[in-house]
């Protein structure tokens, strides 16, 4: 500790001046015994005593120092620490931030090299009523455009086109799907699963014949859409 040599030096001067106090009032004494105190011995004894108070008060200051500095010196040594854990907490937090972003990225680059497939819904009909007819097609319970046919559309589809209500990229899995139709005297519905396989155009047409939806299904190998 730095303050321990001044507190030391301190204490031998204290030690000093209560020696040489001593001596002067042993000194007063005697000569009091022979022929009376003589005033300048009174004053050096004054002198002493004055001396020796305030070494003292030096001495409880430089305690008092020591004390304040040893009391600072544990704050920073306690805040040092705190502050390396918090330095050990914001390494490991880090750490996991990288390992989480590293298996984002892998994950990404996973499903962007993930191939394709696709998914097409067709509609036929022998024949329909007059007027205007609603088709609709529900994908994984997801409802899509309601086409509407009518006029020259109407008489393609009776001339034996076929009608496409659904194209989209679809994840390589298994898929439920769902055409309704409905028109003046028709309300006509029908559930229909598929799968579908990478880098792969699946096909799904519904026919409608005799006031029945028939559902049937075929693929061909994708080249884009």
């Amino acid at each position: 500790m730095r303050w321990a040599p001044r507190v030391a030096r301190l204490l031998l001067l204290v030690l000093t001046a209560t020696t040489a106090i001593t001596a002067t009032a042993t000194v007063v004494s005697t000569a009091a015994g022979a022929q009376g105190a003589p005033r300048t011995l009174q004053d050096s004894l004054d002198a002493a005593r004055r001396q020796r108070m305030a070494l003292e008060a030096t001495l409880e200051r430089q305690l008092a120092t020591g004390t304040v500095e040893r009391a600072r010196a544990l704050a920073i040594s306690n805040e040092a620490n705190a502050l390396q854990q918090l330095e050990a907490l914001l390494d490991s937090a880090q750490a996991r931030l990288v390992l989480q972003r590293d298996r984002i990225r892998l994950l990404k680059d996973a499903v962007n090299q993930t191939d394709k497939a696709y998914l097409v819904i067709l509609f036929r009909a022998d024949a329909l009523p007059a007027g205007t007819v609603d088709v609709l097609a529900v994908v994984d319970g997801e409802s899509q455009k309601i086409f509407t046919l009518s006029g020259e559309r109407v008489r393609t589809l009776a001339a034996g086109a076929a009608e496409e209500v659904f194209r989209s990229e679809v994840t390589p899995t298994a898929h439920r799907l769902s055409l309704s139709v409905a028109g003046r005297g028709l309300a006509v519905a029908a559930p229909f699963s598929v799968a579908a396989a990478p880098r792969e155009v699946r096909y799904v047409e519904f026919s409608l014949k005799g006031g029945r939806l028939v559902a049937t299904t075929w693929t061909a190998r994708a080249s884009g859409y």
